[in-house]
């Protein structure tokens, strides 16, 4: 109950929430040891949707399970140990027992497929979109009093995503620290996130960046939603060279700001991005400190075309078009069991 204030602003009139007659702690321990009940049994019979990876189990219902991503299977720093255990068993039973599961990208749905042995067709892509409402390139104003509050200054790199082994901020910092000294001494690197897990070695090489005298800051879990479009607005590029994700929302946020963005060639980012940012290998130092001296040295003639190319690419990626994705996904398994 305590959650279902976040459902307001999206003024769904056609959603009724139902309560799990069942506390979060017999709930979570019930998921924890595989005795969950059958949700059609508690709710009614109905075509069911699974947002989060796994589905309950079902008595006599279709359903439909979205899976973001693998992270939990290919690279073993992603998540914890017992979650990753729980994650490998769960989520294969969920694609088992799911008439279809959405992905968010093509270079997604094939891998899922491939990974579980299922025919393409039981995966079905749906997509995502950055918000324009939302994300769109801010006045001078509004950007520097962002700015001043998160104490940025000057020109600056941002890099957003939870700071956690997969998104790779130890290898973007090393590849900053090794870009010539006169970049470095008028560029900061901003990184923006929550706290995630295995965090320890971020902070080490931060506190050692700032040590050997390179501008170098951590905004942990401090940045409203409110500012965020603001900071990637002022930035002179946007960095995303995360080694693995399923869609990966920065680089369309940093795109519709009106941001250069330099990528992972990696996992679906490319796919994500398009022709409309510089893409350098995650893995490899050189290729990100050439990426990133490349993005900040670009005349303004190639920053414009990318900024350009950019807009294109966002334009290219529509909520209303993944919500009707949905809908037929749905309109699909209801029609086959019926």
């Amino acid at each position: 109950a305590s959650r279902l204030h976040r459902l307001d602003p999206l003024r769904l009139e056609r959603i009724r929430p139902l309560r799990i007659p069942m506390t979060y702690l017999g709930f979570r321990r019930r998921i924890e040891t595989g005795r969950l009940p059958r949700m059609d049994r508690l709710l009614g019979r109905a075509t069911y949707f699974f947002p989060n990876y796994v589905r309950w189990p079902l008595a006599h219902s279709p359903s439909v399970t979205a899976v973001h991503d693998l992270s939990f299977d290919k690279l073993a720093d992603s998540v914890d140990g017992p979650n990753a255990v729980f994650l490998r068993r769960e989520v294969a039973n969920s694609v088992a027992r799911s008439d279809l599961i959405t992905a968010l990208t093509d270079t997604m749905a094939d891998e899922i497929a491939e990974h579980y042995s299922v025919g393409r067709d039981r995966v079905k892509v749906v997509g995502c979109a950055a918000d324009l409402t939302h994300f769109y390139r801010r006045s001078e104003d509004e950007v520097e009093r962002v700015k001043a509050d998160h104490g940025v200054y000057g020109d600056y790199v941002i890099s957003v995503g939870n700071i956690e082994p997969r998104k790779n901020q130890v290898r973007l910092l090393d590849a900053f620290c090794a870009l010539p000294r006169d970049i470095t001494d008028r560029t900061m690197l901003v990184l923006v996130g929550a706290g995630a897990w295995n965090e320890a070695e971020v902070h080490r090489r931060v506190d050692a960046a700032l040590e050997d005298g390179y501008l170098v800051k951590l905004l942990l879990g401090c940045v409203a939603d409110s500012d965020l479009p603001a900071l990637y607005s002022g930035a002179r590029a946007s960095a995303y060279v995360s080694l693995y994700e399923g869609f990966g929302m920065p680089p369309l946020e940093s795109m519709a700001c009106r941001t250069p963005v330099l990528a992972s060639d990696r996992s679906v980012v490319p796919e994500v991005v398009g022709d409309a940012a510089v893409l350098a290998d995650p893995l490899d130092q050189a290729s990100l400190v050439e990426g990133l001296e490349r993005i900040l040295t670009m005349d303004i003639g190639a920053r414009t075309d990318l900024e350009n190319r950019g807009l294109a690419n966002v334009a290219r990626y529509r909520w209303a078009d993944a919500g009707q994705a949905l809908l037929e996904a749905v309109d699909q398994v209801s029609g086959a069991r019926s």
